[in-house]
């Protein structure tokens, strides 16, 4: 946030504040951090992919993460919020799911439903969290 702006709105400095910040390129940790605030801001969004994800195994096919992001980006009924934050140079950003955290988007599902049919490989996310 730039202190020495002294133009900015009120709302707009109070609003920086209350922002969480985070250096580009987003870090593991800082992705994981992301992906949860957006599940929580997101509950419709995030209920339609799973029940799409659980038709798709009801008729015995694997899951795949990555068209369950495409098919939400192109055919998603709902209004998806992203997570504002900032970056090391007060930058606004919104934080939206997309193809890099297939991970963790799979790893949401399968806790939810262990038996899913959707395949896993090792992920950057599967390593020890950065400090």
């Amino acid at each position: 946030m730039n202190t020495d702006d002294f133009t900015q709105p009120l709302e707009s400095v109070m609003r920086q504040e209350r922002m969480a910040v985070y250096p580009l390129p987003l870090k593991i940790q800082d992705r994981a951090e992301l992906f949860a605030k957006w599940c929580e801001l997101n509950p419709k969004t995030l209920r339609s992919i799973e029940l799409t994800a659980l038709a798709i195994h009801q008729r015995g096919m694997r899951v795949s993460t990555k068209y369950l992001i495409e098919k939400q980006r192109y055919e998603g009924s709902h209004q998806i919020t992203g997570v504002p934050f900032m970056d090391g140079n007060g930058q606004e950003h919104a934080y939206a799911i997309n193809n890099t955290d297939t991970p963790l988007l799979s790893r949401w599902l399968l806790e939810r439903h262990p038996d899913l049919n959707i395949e896993t490989r090792k992920s950057i996310y599967d390593t020890k969290k950065e400090g």
